[in-house]
């Protein structure tokens, strides 16, 4: 997000992290996750990652992180963005859920064999 703020490319009200997964091998990249960055409609956003990213699929961002050193990303459209959240709830709350709701379905699944 400070990335974003930094470079004023646009403002970014969430990133999700999922880890990068070798599919030949199984293992799990160290170094590296995939982001996605939900980007925040209200605010402009720079018209050459908005127009490279319709037209080419991707952008790719060349900078300077804090701490001196380079780096870079390539930003593609995602596919499947999980919608923004309209509920009061916390991260606890609907994890507690989620897994009563894991359970039922498995309860289910057992008299249905």
């Amino acid at each position: 997000m400070n990335i974003f703020w930094k470079y004023f490319l646009g403002k970014v009200y969430r990133v999700d992290f999922e880890p990068i997964i070798d599919i030949e091998t199984g293992l799990i990249n160290e170094e590296y996750q995939t982001a996605t960055i939900y980007r925040d409609e209200k605010y402009e956003w720079s018209e050459d990652i908005l127009k490279s990213i319709n037209q080419t699929g991707n952008f790719v961002l060349y900078h300077t992180n804090f701490d001196g050193s380079n780096d870079c990303w390539t930003m593609k459209k995602c596919p499947n963005s999980i919608p923004r959240a309209t509920t009061t709830r916390n991260i606890h709350q609907l994890d507690h859920e989620n897994n009563v709701l894991k359970n039922r379905i498995a309860e289910l699944e057992k008299k249905n064999i």
